[in-house]
């Protein structure tokens, strides 16, 4: 099978084979989970070396490769580990264009959801502002007006329900704050993540300058964004996809927080004392670098100790829901979450806190089947609590 005119090719004769990104707690979430070679780096690269020189059987080797890559939760962890420093997400983000005649069931289904509606749930674009339903006038007062400021929400935040809480706590904020936010929740795309993970960067292309025209009409300047894919989306990948630089600056909601704190316009008046733990989201943290702003924040927030979990920063453990393996793969989903959920319950805290829709969905979810009384909660909800206005 050639495989000579892909970008990254020659990465897949650069793996050591050495285990490292197998062989510890912090590497390959689903390979502790499934004890399968085909999901871990090594195994998916040395699956397509193979299917380059012809040694194994074309058909059986696709099949595999694809396995791999969709038991794959894309959280970096391989990378991070690599002794050879491949650059493991965007192999594997090309090696998904070989599998595109024989997608998992699932992945099929969000793109004919994205198709349809431009949404991974497939729910009708009209009611992308159900999450506003508890600030129903403030949004009236912002949707679709010309400010600097802007607010993308991504699907998660828009649709779940119980996500949509971050978001809300965001506004709440900004108007104690008297400061405006321009938010086009009725005309937003979906970042095109999914697009991207299931091997299809031209649909992703697509979506992504719809969102920046969209922000463009609105004279947006600066970009709050609560969602850790769509963060990792618009700043790592819309670039690359359009051939240009973002017009807009890209902040996540944790810095337009702490902003707010430190310009000392909204007080914070509640300090009865909780226990957190953050969560360091797979694609904002491990993919984008971004940590040091959710602990700043934590610090500014009175009544609040921060217990950092045994794996933190760069050696995150994954929460389980990323990759598209959620939907296919939900069990494996689970597991992973319940490895992660180990370490959360050792630090005795209150609340686990998550600057990423994905990851407290499926940390709740999990929480809850185990019956056990810690809280999950977007950090924006954390800091509205500390004004005392909830």
């Amino acid at each position: 099978m050639n495989l000579k005119g892909l970008q990254y090719y020659n990465e897949l004769f650069i793996c050591a084979y050495c285990a490292y990104c197998v062989n510890n707690q912090a590497s390959c979430p689903t390979y502790h989970s499934t004890l399968h070679e085909i999901v871990t780096g090594r195994g998916k690269l040395i699956t397509a070396r193979n299917l380059s020189q012809g040694l194994i059987d074309s058909e059986e080797g696709l099949d595999a490769l694809r396995d791999g890559l969709f038991l794959c939760t894309f959280c970096g962890a391989c990378q991070e580990n690599c002794i050879v420093d491949i650059p493991l997400t965007k192999v594997y983000s090309e090696l998904k264009t070989l599998v595109q005649d024989r997608l998992p069931k699932y992945t099929i289904r969000v793109f004919e959801n994205l198709n349809k509606e431009h949404n991974i749930y497939g729910l009708d674009q009209e009611d992308r502002d159900i999450w506003s339903y508890d600030i129903e006038e403030l949004y009236d007062e912002w949707v679709n007006l010309h400010h600097e400021t802007g607010f993308f929400l991504g699907c998660v935040y828009s649709y779940s329900g119980r996500a949509g809480r971050g978001p809300t706590a965001v506004l709440k904020l900004a108007k104690m704050a008297n400061e405006k936010i321009s938010i086009f929740s009725p005309s937003e795309y979906c970042c095109g993540n999914p697009y991207l993970l299931g091997g299809q960067k031209e649909k992703a292309k697509e979506f992504a300058e719809h969102n920046i025209s969209e922000i463009q009409r609105l004279g947006i300047k600066d970009l709050i964004i609560s969602c850790a894919g769509c963060y990792r989306v618009f700043t790592e990948e819309y670039p690359q996809l359009t051939g240009k630089d973002l017009p807009f600056n890209v902040i996540s909601h944790m810095k337009y927080m702490k902003d707010l704190i430190k310009a000392k316009k909204i007080n914070l008046s509640n300090d009865s004392p909780f226990k957190v733990t953050y969560k360091d989201p797979c694609e904002l943290g491990r993919h984008s670098g971004v940590y040091d702003v959710a602990r700043e924040l934590l610090l500014s927030l009175p009544g609040i100790e921060n217990r950092e979990l045994i794996n933190n920063r760069d050696k995150a453990l994954c929460c389980g829901s990323g990759g598209l393996i959620k939907v296919n793969h939900p069990e494996v989903a689970n597991d992973i979450a319940n490895r992660l959920i180990t370490q959360i319950v050792e630090q005795e805290v209150d609340i686990c806190v998550n600057a990423c829709p994905s990851c407290l969905l499926n940390i709740d979810e999990n929480i809850k089947m185990q019956g056990l009384e810690i809280k999950t909660i977007d950090i924006a909800e954390l800091v509205l609590d500390r004004t005392n206005n909830t």
